[in-house]
């Protein structure tokens, strides 16, 4: 697991992509606890390395076949954050994304931010018991997150958001990579951050 800890009140659990604990993931990591909260990123795939980009074949089997989406680990891991730290907030990453909307339902925690989930339309019938945020790219291949939108635009507790990009957006070190609509998400989960956490 990596841990960034500066004894600050409220912690933050980040679910990384079928890759694992790559750079993309350590300088969101970065970015939240630069921002004031205690970081938490477990490695969901228990490997000695992450994947390449080049491996994305490679790296959703193995997510598919060893991980899937299983939301005990982490559950475990918000009930032991919740006894030391104020407020828990949960953020995922596109496989990261769709076990932080799946824990929205079943957790603990104050709040989730999901970024290009694209799983979540297999879990429609979640629903959210904490402040959810769900971030969309709008230029998704196997789904259209407009029709997402509207089924999940009834849910108390949550709101979604797609932005003009392609899936991985956010990630600096990704061909996807969009500055302006990166820049724009990272503010929006800042500010709903910002109200759990008063």
């Amino acid at each position: 697991m990596l841990m960034l800890k500066a004894d600050n009140d409220n912690a933050i659990i980040v679910l990384h992509e079928i890759y694992g604990i790559n750079d993309h993931i350590k300088r969101m990591c970065n970015i939240y606890h630069e921002s004031g909260f205690d970081i938490f990123c477990p490695d969901l795939l228990r490997r000695d390395t992450h994947f390449l980009y080049e491996q994305h074949e490679q790296a959703y089997n193995y997510f598919k076949n060893n991980c899937g989406f299983n939301t005990t680990a982490v559950e475990q891991l918000v009930n032991e954050l919740k006894e030391k730290y104020k407020k828990v907030i949960i953020i995922g990453f596109s496989v990261g994304a769709t076990l932080s909307w799946l824990c929205s339902e079943t957790s603990q925690c104050d709040g989730v931010v999901s970024f290009y989930g694209s799983r979540i339309r297999d879990y429609i019938d979640v629903m959210p018991r904490c402040p959810t945020l769900v971030i969309q790219a709008k230029y998704e291949q196997a789904y259209n997150p407009s029709h997402l939108q509207q089924k999940l635009a009834s849910k108390p507790m949550m709101s979604l958001y797609i932005f003009n990009g392609r899936h991985g957006f956010c990630d600096r070190f990704s061909p996807s990579f969009n500055e302006e609509e990166s820049k724009k998400a990272m503010k929006l989960s800042f500010d709903f951050i910002t109200k759990i956490v008063g």
